[in-house]
């Protein structure tokens, strides 16, 4: 493969400045360090599940991104970045970023709302009386009203979202 140039050296100065500045930057989708702690810990215990606390693991972040629709749509706006940066235009590739985020965030959503295996427990949905595994006494348990995992207030779902980290 050859590639030719037909740019004057100042034009491809501009070219390569701008390629440094896009290269320094890093686009983080999913939960950012921004949304606080607590959702930060909220989404481990999803993702990873917690046998003490009876929460099956229920990942979202990595196979929402690695959809081939979600894979595919970022790739095209990271793709416009990279041509925005060739012809100079240092705001089309930071726009280009943002749509990749933009399309990793709104893709998360996505992949929650077709649903995230496995579903509910009953006494999660309904609430009820169970025991405590260290004192041994009953506790009740208030019923979420319904059977959609990772739905509850709307706090982790609104959450995710993307940065742009300037190297």
């Amino acid at each position: 493969m050859n590639i030719e140039m037909r740019q004057s050296p100042e034009d491809f100065s501009l070219v390569a400045e701008a390629l440094k500045s896009l290269a320094a930057k890093t686009l983080k989708v999913g939960l950012p360090p921004s949304k606080g702690e607590g959702l930060l810990f909220v989404l481990a215990i999803q993702e990873h599940g917690s046998p003490v606390n009876r929460i099956p693991a229920r990942p979202v972040v990595r196979p929402a991104l690695y959809s081939a629709e979600v894979r595919s749509e970022m790739a095209e706006a990271m793709l416009g970045a990279v041509e925005a940066t060739w012809n100079g235009d240092e705001a089309g590739a930071t726009a280009g970023l943002e749509a990749a985020g933009k399309a990793g965030a709104d893709g998360i959503r996505a992949y929650i709302d077709k649903g995230v295996s496995p579903p509910n427990s009953p006494i999660t949905v309904s609430g009820g009386w169970m025991r405590n595994r260290v004192s041994g006494k009953p506790v009740h348990i208030p019923g979420k009203g319904a059977s959609r995992p990772l739905i509850d207030s709307g706090a982790l779902y609104n959450a995710f979202d993307f940065e742009i980290d300037e190297g």
